[in-house]
């Protein structure tokens, strides 16, 4: 007799034989019962989980020659039970969608509906992988299945179901098959190894059932497959080799590595697990399990491990929220790996970025000591305000208050205090960093920071410039939209770092989109008269300034930069407007 696979021996072959598909077997069986049976099912879940088996247990249901009408309990002894468990019933049609997926094979399939079952009660039609038919299929086969023959039943079976159109899905009873749990999968494993005459440790039976990943054909084929490596007690040793899983004594290595900060033992444990011949997409699969598991024993949902002392120090070892991270670390690199021919690289960044540890400890280790060092700071820092303003003055007296703060503490402390408690002013001190920032705009009225406001430009310098500022954002910054829509308006009022460009109300549409790109006018500004100015627009029934608007000659003395220099050298007059421009020969 020729040797069947195990998945195909311990098929199940009554309702009461399927484990964890609880919902779909009882309403089936109840519509049996009644006599409620539906024209069509879809039978929706991930591979493995036993969709085409309950499909075939429908039509035993549904044709067994124990009873006159369907039997929620068909008898396996029947011709009927017997040939549709061979797969030689006539009337049960198998039919795969992912070779049988033309408009054609959906034709054969309707002429062949009409015409009565040969033997059996009912004619059984199993559509596997439904969703692979075409979508002209799909569309040729919804008559069919909105108006079947009463002797006629549809089971389809997909593993994505969102590719089933709403209109097949709506003429059909829906059943979406769940994943195996690790112990239902377990309890299946260790029947068949029973039935089988194998013994296997309850440790390997637990690795190949969380291996399989909720489906029950893939436990039962690794099992074989393990069987047939080991010739006595199958263990979980057998298993990591054969299904290529990095072992429980590498991945507590690999954690304890990644406690460490021993980033050079990081790289010679990569080195080794390449040299070892590791598939790196398994083994960065498996760690990320690994760190799963860790982080279960830390939150006390895991009882498999807590009596291993190597496991209960690694949980002890990382936060949960450095499991976490580690656990995206390693699923990310696996994911990216799909893409990148770099396997090694991509081990290593992985481990070292899982080493590294969150900032999130060092910024609450510095906030624990602030608070202490926060009392000795003022110290300089008042001693400095008394001093003159110049800046070269304020470096030198901050360093020698320091150097003087730790040679004699009791004193300059007792003076400091008596002084900081009358002036309100002890959050002076933190305010030096966001200088370059915020006090930026009230700089004007000082003489020392000239660009960092709009104080050391005045309106008529901007006015006489604008032409400039135009051709450059044009020219060099490469918007010619922008200088177009800005062309349109006229610098009207500068009031501190704040600069208005008026526009006619026929230019509204001009100055909407100039307000929503002023950053280039603003850097236009910056680069011609070296000031950082806000831009603003304003509606004007006519532009006005300060200064009178340039005249023709003025214009197109703005656009040649040095001709008013020339003028007043020679006393000479513009004749001819230049057509030339001179930004095109610069650049």
């Amino acid at each position: 007799m020729p040797y069947i696979s195990l998945y195909r021996k311990y098929r199940s072959q009554t309702f009461d034989d399927v484990i964890g598909q609880d919902h779909v077997v009882r309403t089936i069986r109840n519509a049996i019962k009644t006599g409620r049976i539906a024209q069509g099912y879809l039978f929706c879940g991930s591979r493995g989980t036993g969709k085409t088996t309950v499909a075939r247990l429908v039509a035993k249901a549904l044709n067994c020659m124990e009873s006159d009408r369907p039997t929620p309990d068909p008898c396996n002894r029947c011709e009927a039970c017997v040939s549709i468990t061979q797969g030689a019933a006539v009337d049960v049609i198998e039919m795969d969608a992912a070779s049988n997926r033309s408009v054609d094979d959906v034709d054969a399939l309707r002429d062949g509906v009409k015409y009565a079952p040969m033997h059996l009660r009912y004619k059984v039609y199993i559509i596997d992988e439904a969703h692979q038919l075409s979508p002209q299929a799909k569309d040729a086969f919804l008559k069919t299945l909105e108006e079947p023959p009463a002797h006629a039943v549809f089971v389809l079976a997909t593993t994505e179901a969102h590719k089933i159109p709403i209109t097949i899905r709506s003429r059909c009873q829906q059943f979406d098959f769940r994943r195996g749990t690790v112990d239902e999968i377990g309890r299946r494993l260790q029947y068949v190894a029973s039935e089988e005459k194998v013994a296997v440790e309850p440790d390997a039976l637990d690795l190949i059932a969380r291996i399989a990943n909720g489906s029950y054909r893939d436990s039962l084929s690794l099992l074989e497959q393990v069987m047939a490596y080991t010739e006595g007690t199958v263990t979980s040793k057998d298993v990591y080799t054969v299904s290529g899983m990095v072992n429980e004594e590498a991945l507590l290595e690999i954690g304890e590595v990644l406690a460490s900060t021993d980033t050079a033992t990081a790289f010679s444990l990569a080195d080794r697990l390449m040299r070892e011949g590791r598939d790196v997409r398994e083994l960065l699969k498996s760690v990320a399990g690994h760190f799963r598991d860790v982080l279960e024993l830390k939150v006390g949902a895991d009882a498999r491990h807590s009596s291993d002392s190597r496991w209960r120090d690694q949980a002890e070892a990382f936060s949960q929220e450095r499991l976490v991270g580690m656990i995206d670390v390693f699923a990310a690199a696996e994911k990216d790996l799909r893409w990148n021919e770099q396997h090694r690289l991509a081990l290593e960044m992985a481990l070292l970025k899982a080493m590294a540890r969150p900032r999130e400890v060092s910024d609450r280790a510095r906030s624990q000591i602030a608070p202490d060092q926060k009392a000795p700071a003022p110290a300089p820092t008042k001693s400095e305000n008394h001093e003159p303003t110049p800046p070269p003055a304020d470096v030198r007296p901050r360093q020698s208050a320091k150097t003087e703060t730790p040679v004699a503490t009791a004193e300059p402390v007792a003076e400091v205090e008596p002084k900081t408690q009358p002036k309100t002013e002890p959050e002076a001190t933190p305010e030096p960093p966001p200088v370059p920032v915020e006090p930026e705009p009230v700089a004007p009225d000082q003489g020392a920071e000239p660009d960092a406001g709009g104080g050391s430009v005045t309106l008529g310098e901007v006015q006489r410039e604008w032409q400039k500022v135009l051709r450059h954002v044009a020219k060099v910054l490469k918007k010619p939209n922008v200088e177009a829509f800005a062309r349109a308006g006229t610098p009207v009022a500068l009031s501190g770092s704040v600069l208005t460009v008026g526009f006619a109300s026929k230019w509204n549409f001009h100055r909407q989109k100039l307000a929503s790109d002023a950053q280039w006018i603003e850097k236009g500004l910056l680069d011609i008269l070296g000031a950082r100015l806000k831009v603003t627009t304003l509606v004007v029934d006519e532009p006005a300034s300060e200064t009178p608007a340039p005249s023709p000659q003025a214009a197109d003395q703005v656009a040649h930069p040095l001709l008013d220099d020339v003028l007043a050298t020679f006393g000479g007059t513009v004749v001819k407007e230049d057509e030339t421009d001179p930004w095109e020969e610069q650049s």
